[in-house]
């Protein structure tokens, strides 16, 4: 018999003696609600806030822009790096390649100062023009540029930043028809499309002073970028460290004050129980009195008094660490390597610079590419049709003379020797194309060309020989003996 008995199974329970359910809700707990968590939520559109706190963001900003070292420094960099000192370069792309040359000349002119063709009040030049463009946009998150038909210009059109807090915030009308809605100054229709601007320009030094004027969208350029879904304004690229660069800026200032009342070798006088004092009757209103203390003078105590020097243990020893921590902070959120914002090459190699030296380009090469798209190309568009209003191109032509390319400022590289030995694999794998290598460069290819037969003619001229590497690259010159063929007149 087998040893072991099997249990009988238990009867399986009735509905009324099953034990209750326990429901256990599950949801992400970044959502989350505890004591230790305060955060406040806004449930508005991104409009709505926007309307609430455009005025002081971009106030606060402006304000950074005029008294913080960090962002002036910023602010430059991104200007040295984007434009350059020569602002961006025109490459025509016209198929007729003997129009090329003077389409980039006729660019040339109207972009210079000595012209003063390109802005309103004829003051800046167009890399000047541009500088402030991308400073505007960087600061107020957004720019307004007016676009003004001159017939006395042979150029066309002209140009003004219109400043972003007179296209009137406060604007904001939910119906006015056919679809059609005022979002902080910007009317727009069904389609989200700009229809018109709502501009207040006081003759005062001071906002939303002016009668409200309407411009038609065709006047206007609205550069900005679109970061969240139905956004009409921009938000400027320090929102999000305004309030620490503020607080940095009063951290610095006490700890300045403080090294300084150190620097005095401070004190205070500490009445000794005499009944008479020289101080005692230059008690104020309080029963306080105070003396200033200048460095290096100390003054002789008065009478019945002990001065008591003042222990003080500043600057704090954890300042430059707490001060750099939150600078890489900023200058993360800014998209720039803290290095380079704060000019502080310590304790750096070449491998950890070189790092931050090409995600700065990368960060560079982006915003050039956004100006170039929401800007440059529309400036160069109006450019052409005014050569073609004024005759210097046929209409017909237009579609050609507008092919085109702009150059950015270009990078030198971090290590040339090994970058150029690599530059040389990729060409030999047939992994790129010296067209492309030179136009990545901003050196156009025929223009290229076209001076290395030059400088080749100069040196034969001179009998001056040329690199044996030079040489094996380039085309022998033409000499005016060479016989050429002969013309097959023979006929068909």
């Amino acid at each position: 018999m087998w040893p072991f008995k099997r249990k009988k199974a238990e009867p399986a329970p009735t509905p009324a003696e099953a034990r209750p359910v326990r429901y256990v809700e599950r949801r992400f707990a970044a959502a989350t609600n505890s004591r230790l968590i305060d955060w406040a939520l806004s449930y508005n559109k991104i409009n709505a806030d926007l309307e609430q706190g455009y005025q002081p963001l971009v106030l606060r900003a402006r304000d950074l822009a005029k008294n913080n070292e960090f962002v002036i420094g910023t602010l430059r960099n991104i200007l040295r790096n984007v434009l350059g000192a020569d602002g961006f370069t025109l490459q025509s792309k016209s198929e007729n390649r003997e129009r090329r040359p003077e389409i980039e000349r006729l660019w040339r002119e109207y972009q210079s100062r000595v012209g003063g063709f390109v802005t309103l009040d004829e003051c800046q030049s167009g890399r000047d023009f541009d500088a402030l463009v991308l400073r505007t946009l960087v600061i107020d998150g957004e720019v307004f540029i007016h676009r003004v038909f001159d017939p006395e210009s042979r150029f066309g059109y002209r140009y003004e930043v219109v400043d972003s807090l007179e296209i009137d915030p406060l604007y904001t009308v939910e119906d006015v028809g056919n679809g059609e809605k005022i979002v902080m100054g910007v009317r727009i229709d069904a389609r989200g499309r700009e229809v018109a601007y709502y501009l207040r320009r006081s003759q005062c030094e001071h906002y939303m002073s002016g009668d409200r004027e309407e411009i038609p969208a065709s006047e206007i350029y609205h550069i900005y970028r679109k970061e969240f879904a139905d956004q009409t304004r921009g938000i400027s690229l320090l929102a999000g460290v305004v309030l620490d660069l503020n607080q940095l800026d009063a951290y610095k200032e006490a700890e300045v004050v403080h090294a300084r009342i150190q620097a005095c070798s401070m004190a205070i006088w500490e009445w000794n129980g005499q009944s008479t004092g020289d101080l005692l009757d230059e008690v104020d209103d309080k029963g306080e009195f105070i003396r200033e203390m200048k460095p290096g003078i100390f003054p002789v105590a008065p009478k019945g008094y002990t001065a008591k020097q003042l222990a003080n243990n500043s600057p704090n020893n954890q300042f430059g660490t707490f001060w750099k921590n939150m600078l890489r902070g900023i200058a993360n959120a800014l998209g720039i390597s803290y290095n380079k914002a704060a000019g502080d090459y310590e304790a750096v190699n070449y491998s950890s610079l070189r790092e931050a030296t090409l995600e700065d380009r990368s960060t560079f090469e982006e915003l050039q590419r956004f100006f170039v798209e929401n800007w440059k190309d529309f400036q160069f568009r109006d450019f052409v049709r005014a050569l073609a209003m004024n005759e210097v191109i046929k209409v017909a032509e237009m579609n050609d003379c507008t092919r085109h390319r702009f150059f950015g400022r270009r990078f030198p590289w971090v290590d040339p020797a090994k970058e150029i030995a690599a530059k040389q694999t990729e060409l030999n794998l047939l992994l790129t194309d010296p067209i492309s290598e030179l136009e990545a460069r901003g050196i156009d290819p025929d223009e290229h060309i076209d001076r290395l037969v030059e400088w080749r003619e100069k040196l034969s001229a001179r009998g001056i020989p040329l690199p044996a590497a030079t040489a094996a690259e380039l085309p022998p010159p033409e000499t005016e003996d060479q016989e050429q063929p002969e013309e097959d007149n023979t006929d068909a």
